[in-house]
Parts: C-alpha cells; structure tokens; sequence
C-alpha cells in the first residue's frame, strides 16, 4: 500500500568519476490485514469526522436558533402593545365658537 522511494545521487566519488543516478522502489513490510482494514477505517474515519462537525454546529446553532425565536416574539409583542396604546388614545381640544348675531351691512 505505501510506497518508499529511496533516491541516491553519487557525484564525482573517487571510486567511479562518472555520475551515478540510483532510484528504486522499495513496498512497506505492512502486513496484508492493515491493507484490507485501510479503505474501511477512511470511510468509518469520514463517517465519524461528519458526524462530530455536524454535532458541533448543532451545539452552535440551536441555542442561537432559540435565542433568536425569543427575540423575535419579543419585538411581535412589543409591537402589538405599541397598537394597542395607539387604539385607545384621543385627541382631546378646547374650542369657543363666537358668534355674530348681527348681520352683516353693506
């Protein structure tokens, strides 16, 4: 399943004056029980992974959700008790009609 590469780069030993490139591939000694469990152990680790960040946003964002319900019945009830204040108010005036009892003459 992994891979190690080992890479060896010799430039101008004494032993050999030519340049010498040597590049191999070596497998891990990892047993055949690890390479069936791998693809397993991803999708149980994203499964678990989406299920804690998911558990994670439901903690933020419920009691959020909840405080912002109250604060929005709370202005609803604010305003229908501004209404209801409106409803029973009257404008209230003096007033003195004078009269002329004579007529005019022109």
């Amino acid at each position: 399943m992994f891979k190690i590469y080992k890479r060896t780069i010799c430039i101008g030993t004494s032993d050999n004056p030519q340049h010498r490139l040597e590049y191999q591939v070596e497998e891990s000694t990892g047993s055949s029980l690890s390479k069936i469990l791998a693809i397993p152990a991803m999708i149980a680790g994203a499964v678990v992974g989406t299920l804690v960040f998911s558990a994670f946003f439901a903690v933020l964002l419920i009691p959020m959700g909840i405080i912002g319900y109250k604060a929005w019945r709370l202005m609803k009830t604010v305003q229908q008790q501004n209404l209801r204040q409106g409803e029973g108010d009257s404008i209230s005036a003096e007033y003195t009609v004078i009269s002329d009892s004579e007529p005019d003459k022109k």
